[in-house]
């Protein structure tokens, strides 16, 4: 997670239900979290504590998660790719439920943490890296969402989101540093007119559609070199939970000892 993220800047252009004429996230109300009970606590505690890093701990679906992994959400430590995957499963139970239970959430799909590399960056953009990942086993018509969330890996180094917001026609960027997009929110444009192509066999008018860069006076700001993992997670939870993504870096502690629970038990937390 370095502090070397796309130059600071990046604005948002304007557009209809807006407050102050600036773009806001989609999400609603402030989501109360509850504080973790001692015998939780304590068994976080034993979690992080000193062992062989491949001891194997508990599974979340088919992958282990190894005393290693977990080490990395003690402070001041980046999360790897592991940790973050198991989390993008809990988010997918969590709004697959939320949809059966017929909740008014908004309907998400959250696209795997090696998504947006196989398509863009493998070495250069190729949409049929990634054509097949909406069939199969875990058939998606994307367009049948409300939102796309798409976790991004910057060069191993920083973690963004990107959104791909079908509901209010926008590609949208969220970065902890509050950095550019780097050219991503196009990437994802021309992902969407691909997949539309492919899967509807039509091509898709986004001419309407607006790129959404957010800045620090819209979502939160990350204040450390190695929280990005965590600020790009807990943003997904709240988009996917149908909240306003609102925390600041003062919750991270709490929201690092939560990430150990919610994986041990494989479900996230109230």
């Amino acid at each position: 997670d370095g502090m070397d993220a796309d130059a600071p800047g990046g604005g948002g252009e304007g557009g209809a239900g807006e407050e102050g004429g600036r773009p806001q996230l989609p999400g609603v109300g402030h989501f109360e979290r509850r504080g973790l009970t001692q015998w939780e606590l304590v068994r976080v505690h034993g979690y992080l504590q000193p062992g062989r890093p491949a001891e194997r701990l508990f599974r979340v679906k088919e992958a282990w998660m190894t005393r290693g992994d977990i080490a990395t959400l003690a402070p001041l430590s980046w999360l790897n790719d592991e940790v973050i995957n198991g989390f993008v499963e809990l988010l997918r139970d969590y709004a697959r439920q939320a949809e059966g239970a017929g909740e008014p959430l908004p309907k998400v799909h959250i696209c795997n943490t090696l998504f947006y590399t196989k398509l863009a960056e493998s070495p250069k953009y190729e949409y049929s890296n990634v054509r097949r990942w909406t069939l199969g086993r875990s058939a998606v018509d994307l367009f049948s969402r409300d939102l796309v969330i798409v976790p991004i890996n910057q060069g191993n180094s920083h973690w963004t989101l990107g959104l791909i917001n079908l509901r209010q026609k926008r590609f949208e960027f969220i970065d902890s540093m509050h950095g550019s997009d780097g050219g991503r929110l196009a990437v994802l444009r021309r992902f969407l007119e691909d997949e539309h192509k492919d899967k509807k066999c039509a091509p898709l008018d986004l001419s309407d559609w607006q790129d959404v860069i957010y800045t620090i006076a819209d979502t939160p700001h990350q204040t450390n070199g190695f929280d990005c993992g965590m600020f790009m997670s807990r943003a997904a939870e709240h988009l996917v939970r149908g909240v306003m993504v609102d925390f600041t870096q003062d919750d991270m502690p709490d929201f690092r000892r939560r990430m150990i629970l919610e994986l041990a038990q494989s479900r996230l937390a109230h």
